[in-house]
């Protein structure tokens, strides 16, 4: 079996939580290329920072995007629950202060923010109606 393929994304210092603003890049083996199970983008109009976000299922990660443009970030490690939370939550911002912002976070590579959902997984529902 080949070696899978490692993600080159920003990082920082081995070991230390990850950093948005970090120059360099690092190997980040929690991420394989190949290896994702994400589900639909979940669109946020009346979010003013968050335009959409989705899960990876099979790296347990939380993907965003965010409304001023600025480069797409995903949250490691982040439960199911911790991403249904935010589905729920009524200012998506807020709660990505008070919870999101606990778990390692840095940028993603333009191969990840671009990496097709999985047809065969479905929109969880916020509770916030448009």
């Amino acid at each position: 079996m080949p070696a899978p393929k490692i993600a080159r994304v920003p990082g920082s210092q081995a070991g230390a939580r990850k950093k948005v603003h970090a120059g360099a890049y690092t190997l980040d083996e929690a991420f394989n290329e190949e290896a994702h199970d994400l589900g639909p983008w979940i669109e946020t109009p009346k979010s003013s920072r968050v335009e959409s976000f989705r899960y990876d299922y099979h790296n347990n990660a939380v993907q965003m995007r965010w409304r001023d443009g600025g480069p797409a970030y995903i949250y490691l490690e982040v439960p199911y629950e911790g991403f249904r939370s935010l589905a729920r939550a009524a200012s998506k911002g807020r709660h990505i202060n008070s919870s999101l912002d606990n778990f390692g976070y840095r940028r993603m590579t333009p191969e990840e923010e671009q990496a097709p959902s999985n047809a065969e997984r479905k929109a969880i529902t916020s509770r916030v109606r448009v």
